[in-house]
């Protein structure tokens, strides 16, 4: 009987220790868990909207990587919109449009109603398979890249002879025909 008794009370005291610890312990790894995921990398699911607004005067680089040494391969004008991927790490967020790289958070600010029209240098792709951008404004000169049908581009200038100098999303030049102005 006395056994019994001592049995319970080993029972009752290893259960009550068991409701207390995960009662009382188990929230703090919640919270760590949450707290790390608000920081981590890639989930899209914490984004609450993944609209974002250039809000450095002079524009906003886009990186190749998410460091300040690396490879700029684009430029977004103030007050424009981009889309992030995630959070990002470090200060860098990654983004998909309107160029796919990473660029400092510092200068996003929260998404406004566009009120701001279309730059005058803004084009965008109107033939059906996309555009060449060659390193010169010749068919003879290095293809750069190709930029999608519908995609937008920056001109630097209106150019000369059917070609056409862009900046973003590639530098090269492309042929004028090609493109229409952005709506």
């Amino acid at each position: 009987m006395q056994e019994q008794r001592i049995w319970q009370k080993y029972t009752r005291l290893t259960t009550s220790i068991l409701l207390t610890a995960t009662v009382l312990v188990a929230p703090s790894f919640a919270s760590d868990r949450n707290q790390k995921q608000i920081q981590g990398e890639s989930l899209l699911a914490q984004v609450p909207d993944s609209c974002r607004q250039v809000i450095a005067r002079n524009g906003l680089n886009v990186r190749r990587q998410p460091t300040a040494n690396s490879e700029a391969v684009g430029i977004i004008g103030s007050a424009r919109n981009v889309t992030i991927q995630s959070l990002g790490e470090n200060g860098w967020v990654p983004i998909t449009a309107p160029i796919k790289g990473y660029v400092y958070g510092g200068f996003l600010g929260a998404c406004e109603a566009a009120t701001v029209p279309p730059p005058t240098n803004c084009r965008q792709v109107a033939a059906a398979r996309g555009i060449n951008v060659h390193q010169a404004p010749s068919t003879d000169g290095e293809r750069v890249g190709v930029v999608a049908s519908g995609r937008r581009v920056t001109i630097e200038s209106i150019g000369t002879d059917g070609w056409v100098p862009i900046t973003v999303p590639l530098k090269g030049y492309v042929q004028a025909e090609n493109l229409a102005y952005c709506s």
